[in-house]
């Protein structure tokens, strides 16, 4: 019967505290995978708690039930059990946190959008944006966590990349001794299990943790739903031609890389500068080659400022061009856009 009374308790807690929804998981170390999870469901009902046990009795009192008691359904969601079998179309394997994305990704975002945008804003945001930043933050964010969480990150590797010699399997072995130490949400959330702690210690660090990591999956959700109305906006006003043109700043390089061949004739990229003026920017080469430039500027302008990049282009207005050739720019639209025309008549390309 002790499980009624931990029942009651939790009930009592449940109303005492105003609370919403009660989320229930394991105790102990703790991973990426789980944190995160909670990150989002917290975001998600303002007035939730976190409670940590492996006593299946304690679990039920809650409403929500993760990385624990090897159930899913409307309430559990663990990937552990033998029964799970559960992947994206990629063939990455659902852990904890990718789940609660794929159950609680459009709730989020949806939140984010009344949260941290304005009616306007908000009033851009097709079906089509909300689910392409919930793809973007699944494969920026979660695709990494849950690899690592279920152990995947070889075997997915040598799934999509055939290796064909022991050269190759070396260069396979570095990259992937590389990644175990990147400073990435698993690293990270690892490190805060720190020795010799346990219990209530721990329970704070997890909470900690928590906190963390929604604020960071709060201001990623932002960047990927601006990102994507972005994306949108230059995908309208791109006619195909050999220069982009831009009135406002837009996240070009981003459409540019998830539209590649989109973009097949474009060379330069043309828009305001945040600062004052006006840019030219070389479109990146390939998706591979991102800092390698598909035409680089004049080498006679390279570097040059002013007066004497003036002299050298034959314009007035001109600011600047770096020395490594990828960007320019100029005080005016209608310099800078003359800037660009040369630069594609006189540019070297790759």
């Amino acid at each position: 019967m002790t499980w009624l009374f931990l029942l009651f308790d939790s009930i009592n807690l449940q109303i005492a505290k105003g609370i919403e929804v009660l989320i229930a998981t394991h105790d102990g170390s703790f991973h990426a995978d789980e944190t995160l999870a909670c990150a989002i469901i917290s975001y998600i009902y303002e007035r939730s708690e976190v409670i940590r046990s492996r006593d299946p009795h304690m679990l039920e009192t809650a409403d929500i039930i993760i990385d624990v008691s090897g159930i899913n359904d409307e309430k559990h969601f663990d990937h552990h059990s033998n029964e799970f079998n559960l992947s994206r179309d990629n063939g990455i394997n659902y852990a904890t946190a990718g789940l609660m994305w794929l159950k609680f990704g459009d709730e989020y975002l949806r939140k984010i959008a009344l949260d941290y945008f304005t009616l306007e804003q908000r009033n851009e945001i097709t079906k089509e944006i909300y689910q392409a930043a919930k793809e973007r933050i699944d494969r920026e964010i979660m695709y990494g966590v849950d690899l690592n969480d279920n152990g995947q990150l070889n075997t997915y590797l040598n799934d999509q990349i055939k290796v064909a010699n022991e050269g190759e399997q070396r260069v396979m072995d570095e990259l992937n001794e590389f990644y175990r130490y990147t400073p990435d949400i698993p690293y990270l959330v690892a490190m805060q299990n720190l020795p010799n702690v346990s219990g209530t210690e721990q329970d704070k660090n997890f909470m900690t943790t928590v906190k963390i990591l929604k604020t960071l999956l709060i201001n990623a959700a932002i960047n990927a739903l601006y990102t994507e109305i972005g994306i949108a906006k230059v995908l309208s006003v791109y006619d195909g031609g050999s220069i982009l043109i831009m009135h406002e700043k837009l996240p070009w390089t981003q459409a540019v890389l998830a539209n590649f061949d989109k973009f097949a004739n474009c060379m330069l990229a043309v828009y305001p500068d945040r600062k004052r003026g006006w840019r030219v920017q070389s479109l990146p080469y390939s998706l591979a080659e991102r800092f390698r430039n598909k035409l680089t500027a004049p080498k006679a302008w390279r570097g040059l400022d002013f007066e004497q990049l003036d002299q050298v282009t034959g314009l007035t207005g001109t600011i600047f061009v770096h020395r490594a050739g990828f960007t320019g720019g100029a005080m005016d639209f209608d310099t800078n856009l003359a800037m660009a025309r040369k630069w594609l008549e006189e540019g070297e390309r790759s």
